[in-house]
C-alpha cells in the first residue's frame, strides 16, 4: 500500500464518529428500497452505529433507556412537528437533523425554536458534514469533558494531585513541624 494511501485511510477512520449513536426516524423507512442502502452506506462512513425507526415512540423509548450515550436523530419532516418538541429536552441527544425535501417548510420553525435542531438538509452528505461537525465540537467542549462534575470537586482533585506531585525533603519538614507545633504550644 503506498503511503498516500495508508494517510487518506487513517483520515478517514478518524472522521469515523464512534463515541455517538445515530438514530434515523422516518414513518416510510425501507430497508428494502436501493436508496436507503446507499444512505445507510454514507452514514456508515461517519458514524458507527445507526438504529433505524419507524415509530416515534419507540425510537423515543429507546433514546431514554440509555444514561451515558450520546445520540444524533435524524427525522424525516413529517414525524417533524410531533416528535422534535419531545425529543429536543431529552440530555442524550446532542443533535437533531431533520432530513426532508422541503427545506423551507421546517428551516425557520425548527432552527428559531429549537437550538438542538443542527438544519434541515435534504442530502445525506450535508448531514454527514455536520455530524462530524458536531462530534468535534462535542469533543471539544470542557463541560462535556469533565461530564458536568461540579468545579470545587475539579479543583480539589486538582489541588491534590499537584500537592502529590511536589517533591519535600522529609527530615526538613519534620523540623518545620516540630518548630511550628512548639511555637504554638509556647
Amino acid at each position: 500500500m503506498l503511503n498516500g494511501e495508508k494517510s487518506q485511510q487513517h483520515a478517514q477512520a478518524q472522521d469515523l464518529v464512534q463515541n455517538f449513536l445515530l438514530l434515523w426516524l422516518d414513518g416510510n423507512l425501507d430497508e428494502s428500497k436501493e436508496d436507503f442502502r446507499n444512505s445507510i452506506t454514507e452514514l456508515r462512513r461517519t458514524v458507527n452505529t445507526i438504529e433505524p425507526f419507524r415509530d416515534a415512540d419507540k425510537c423515543l423509548q429507546y433514546i431514554s433507556s440509555f444514561k451515558n450515550e450520546k445520540s444524533f436523530l435524524i427525522i424525516s419532516g413529517a414525524l417533524t412537528e410531533n416528535v422534535v418538541p419531545r425529543a429536543h429536552d431529552m440530555s442524550q441527544i446532542y443533535a437533531i437533523y431533520i432530513f426532508c425535501r422541503k427545506r423551507s417548510k421546517y428551516e425557520q420553525w425548527a432552527t428559531k425554536d429549537f437550538p438542538k435542531v443542527s438544519g434541515v438538509f435534504t442530502e445525506i452528505d450535508s448531514i454527514c458534514t455536520s455530524v462530524r461537525q458536531a462530534a468535534r465540537e462535542y469533543d471539544d467542549d470542557p463541560v462535556v469533558i469533565t461530564g458536568g462534575i461540579e468545579a470545587s470537586f475539579m479543583y480539589t482533585t486538582l489541588f491534590k494531585e499537584i500537592l502529590l506531585e511536589i517533591d519535600f525533603d522529609q527530615k526538613k519538614t519534620i523540623q518545620d513541624l516540630t518548630d511550628y507545633a512548639s511555637k504554638q504550644e509556647a
